[in-house]
């Protein structure tokens, strides 16, 4: 067959695959903005207290010990162990779970833990913590799996202070949705997990996530030990 007298241009192999992946970026693109409209509408965010409260398991969290409760800074501490604190539920006050094994009947979940704040939070305070706040945290440097080099992050510097409780898990307020909205936005999540897309809606949002490197440094599995060498160091290594 002649192509050259045809009035349009064929497509070649190479440019069908990259406008099947750019088509697919699109529709990614645009499931993200569809999820972000829905989390944002005021029908999907509506929540209205109960004239009746109602208990609903037991939670188990940190909280302020009697001492720091009745100190000047118990407002302080407050602000700050609501922000790194994480909470458990569960149906028992125990916080057991029965296990399958008869010579292993009870099965205890791990105990609750005080969050770090990583480097991305602390830079833009998205805890919002005034700057007398940010004093009671040290820096704690650890190895970033994801950046495959050392990274930093903060960690509270007298844990002390808080102990675990266990209390009841009361539900005073009740949000009103939409059921569409809400089955439209569980349809998004699902398929982004099930297809693993977050990871590439993440580069398409915020760009290569090993770009933002400030020290210049090569990732370790790349770094060549010979790089700019003199031969006789060379021989020498």
């Amino acid at each position: 067959m002649d192509t050259q007298n045809l009035p349009y241009r064929l497509k070649s192999a190479r440019r069908k695959k990259r406008l099947q992946k750019e088509d697919r970026d699109k529709q990614l693109l645009k499931l993200h903005r569809e999820r972000e409209r829905i989390s944002k509408d005021p029908e999907f965010l509506t929540v209205i207290p109960l004239d009746e409260p109602y208990q609903k398991g037991w939670k188990r969290l940190f909280v302020l010990k009697p001492e720091v409760q009745k100190s000047s800074k118990a407002d302080f501490y407050q602000h700050i162990l609501d922000r790194i604190t994480t909470v458990q539920y569960h149906y028992d006050r125990t916080f057991k779970k029965p296990k399958r094994r008869q010579w292993q009947r009870f099965n205890y979940e791990a105990m609750p833990y005080l969050n770090s704040i990583y480097r991305n939070d602390w830079d833009n305070n998205r805890h919002q913590l005034s700057e007398e706040q940010r004093t009671c945290f040290e820096r704690v440097e650890f190895w970033n799996d994801q950046l495959y080099a050392m990274d930093y992050r903060y960690q509270f510097a007298e844990p002390n202070l808080f102990k675990i409780a266990v209390l009841p898990h009361i539900i005073d307020t009740i949000k009103i949705g939409d059921a569409v909205l809400e089955q439209q936005l569980a349809w998004i999540d699902n398929h982004m997990t099930n297809y693993h897309l977050y990871s590439r809606l993440s580069k398409l949002t915020h760009g290569n996530r090993y770009k933002g490197w400030k020290d210049g440094s090569e990732k370790l599995k790349y770094t060549n030990p010979l790089k700019n060498k003199q031969h006789w160091d060379i021989l020498e290594y």
